[in-house]
């Protein structure tokens, strides 16, 4: 959604890859008018000036879409840390043998990154749904997202499987909604909690995508989450969304490495920020109701503006329960 929200978040080629694709159209119109006798290179040229026109009016949308599906999420990051809070107690209740192993009563535990993946992840028995909007704070269109999963196995004891199902076009651009669930991805996360704290997690965040979001390269990715109470660090290596911004202006899809860390100022809200292999996230994230799993992760994105498409906010809200 809009953190993997956001990570959230399910991810795009930037504004670079389009600006050299122009680049590339350009010269080689160019060089073949070049070639052409002198009768018909108005006439060629002219036809140039028309195609460049119509090629930078798609590429301002394209850019604009590439802008938007930056926020949106694709992990269970709408909420927070609720679920490797669920694997401490499970992994507690596991430790002592006197106490009979129950489910842990639903709480929400606020994030520990801004738009990166985490290694916590949803287990057998456990479901989430999330939603955002993205509002650009220069120029754009404000976009939203929705976000919906459950977890297989156990991650406790073997290995979790988390599902995402990410709705990236909510509706607005046609009428009566009409473009709902236009487009989207389903993620994937393989998941392990350790008893030392220690979490582990491999990802595919697209393997299935549809509509705008196939302009997404693929998304795969490791990340290794520790806490060290308050502060909760992750680290990772993916590809895709993950990539730096010289690979992105090559058209490569490289690995890089990106990151998370969370400081937990209360039981009920944390602050966190995150490195996405090409911008920088900071904000922070809420758990209003004490004994709610509701989480609220209010995030600036590219503070520094490095993909030169200008600062963002997110807010998203995410609700976990357990069958």
């Amino acid at each position: 959604m809009a953190t993997a929200a956001f990570q959230q978040t399910a991810s795009a080629n930037e504004r670079l890859d389009t600006e050299y694709q122009s680049n590339e159209l350009s010269y080689s119109l160019t060089a073949k008018v070049s070639s052409l006798p002198d009768t018909e290179k108005v006439v060629s040229e002219t036809q140039i000036e028309n195609n460049l026109v119509i090629f930078q009016k798609s590429e301002a949308i394209i850019q604009e879409k590439h802008r938007q599906l930056i926020a949106q999420s694709d992990s269970s990051g709408t909420v927070g840390d609720s679920f490797g809070e669920a694997n401490k107690l499970r992994q507690e209740l596991l430790i002592e043998p006197i106490v009979p192993l129950g489910r842990p009563a639903a709480t929400g535990a606020p994030a520990s990154s801004a738009g990166t993946p985490t290694a916590y992840g949803a287990s057998w028995g456990q479901a989430f749904i999330g939603g955002g909007a993205f509002f650009p704070l220069d120029e754009g269109n404000v976009d939203g997202s929705l976000t919906v999963g459950f977890g297989l196995g156990d991650a406790v004891k073997s290995a979790g499987l988390e599902v995402a199902v990410n709705i990236i076009s909510v509706g607005g651009q046609k009428e009566n909604f009409g473009d709902f669930g236009d487009s989207g991805t389903v993620g994937l996360k393989l998941h392990r909690y350790f008893d030392d704290g220690t979490a582990f997690a491999v990802g595919w965040s697209n393997p299935i995508k549809w509509g705008e979001a196939n302009q997404a390269k693929e998304t795969l990715y490791g990340v290794l989450t520790k806490s060290f109470n308050p502060v909760t660090v992750s680290v990772g290596l993916g590809s895709g969304s993950f990539a730096s911004k010289g690979a992105r202006q090559a058209g490569e899809n490289a690995v890089n490495l990106f990151g998370s860390v969370g400081l937990r100022l209360a039981p009920e809200a944390s602050l966190v920020t995150s490195w996405t292999g090409s911008s920088l996230n900071m904000g922070a994230s809420f758990v209003p109701l004490k004994r709610t799993p509701l989480v609220i992760n209010t995030i600036f994105t590219d503070v520094t503006d490095n993909l030169n498409n200008g600062v963002g906010f997110t807010l998203s809200a995410g609700y976990s329960f357990q069958f």
